[in-house]
């Protein structure tokens, strides 16, 4: 079976394909160099509320600083919420954030905000990294 051969149209095209893959990687390494903590992958039920709504939804990552929650229904960017994230192995984390983005379905994602959580108190910071911490250390494959 022979390769299949791509051919850009034209040296244009390619250049601007070029500089798009390098504004994504600039923009990727700015949103990280933002962030206080590490992201950990983890999915936990999250309930929410704010002054204007209610929201359900799923963690995808979790951090000490906050949580990217897919909803249908996010709050909007600045709101300030109050959330219910059910850690496995620990009793309801009860915080509040700020909406800080909004990812919306149109690109294929599932939608849903970046939350940051405020005003945290040390209780909640230990419970938050021992559940980080745990989710962390958890194999991915295990021996039969």
């Amino acid at each position: 079976m022979g390769q299949a051969a791509f051919k850009v149209a034209s040296e244009t095209e390619a250049q601007e394909m070029r500089d798009a893959l390098s504004e994504e990687a600039q923009r990727r390494e700015r949103e990280a160099s933002l962030r206080s903590s590490p992201r950990v992958g983890m999915q936990a039920a999250i309930s929410g509320s704010s002054a204007d709504s209610f929201f359900v939804g799923f963690s995808e990552n979790l951090s000490e600083g906050g949580v990217f929650i897919s909803t249908l229904c996010p709050p909007a960017v600045g709101e300030r919420v109050d959330l219910s994230v059910d850690l496995e192995g620990s009793p309801a984390l009860l915080v509040q954030g700020v909406v800080r983005w909004l990812r919306l379905s149109e690109s294929g994602e599932p939608s849903g905000c970046g939350v940051q959580f405020v005003n945290l108190h040390p209780d909640q910071e230990n419970i938050l990294g021992g559940a980080l911490d745990a989710a962390e250390q958890t194999p991915l494959f295990y021996d039969i």
